[in-house]
């Protein structure tokens, strides 16, 4: 089915939405939160915590992509599951994860009077993606967007784990620097 068909059956609240997006996109967003959660019981969890967030957002949300808007959802809902599972104990590959971009970004504050400085940030982030040729692209999306191991992503691409460690250090670097180009405190 299309996406412009899932999005109207959400529009007309009928649950065929939830079932049509599951056949279209549930092994995809149970991908992504397998990767961030390493527990197929807590991404089951996730994905359906994503169709629920779906749901009670479309409408009056119209996703322009609709993959793209469920992986958001996705992934925000997995950190959230994987910061309430880790909260006495640590998983070290999400926590590389989490610690290997922190150090380039402003840390994420939550006051309403700030969003201002969100959306500027946002925008400068979007640039820098904007920059990077497209293997670039699809390296850094794999790994701090879609918690994509680093083993997975050096041989989708034909490098070696060093190569790629490399890469998104001076991706991370650039991304940094420009930042604080732009004034963002990081």
């Amino acid at each position: 089915m299309e996406d412009n068909a899932i999005v109207a059956l959400y529009f007309a609240r009928s649950e065929q939405a939830i079932r049509e997006t599951g056949k279209k996109y549930g092994a995809y967003l149970n991908t992504i939160a397998e990767n961030i959660l390493h527990r197929h019981e807590d991404a089951e969890e996730a994905v359906n915590d994503t169709y629920l967030a779906a749901w009670n957002t479309i409408p009056p949300t119209r996703p322009r992509v609709l993959r793209h808007f469920l992986s958001r959802i996705v992934r925000n809902q997995s950190f959230t599951r994987y910061s309430y599972l880790t909260a006495a104990k640590r998983s070290a590959e999400t926590d590389i994860l989490l610690s290997e971009i922190e150090d380039c970004l402003p840390d994420g504050r939550q006051n309403p009077a700030q969003r201002m400085e969100q959306r500027e940030i946002t925008r400068n982030i979007n640039a820098f993606l904007g920059s990077l040729s497209r293997e670039e692209q699809g390296i850094f999306a794999a790994r701090y967007f879609y918690a994509v191991p680093l083993e997975q992503i050096a041989e989708t691409y034909g490098n070696s784990v060093r190569q790629i460690q490399y890469r998104l250090q001076k991706m991370r670097s650039s991304l940094r620097k420009r930042l604080e180009q732009e004034g963002i405190a990081v």
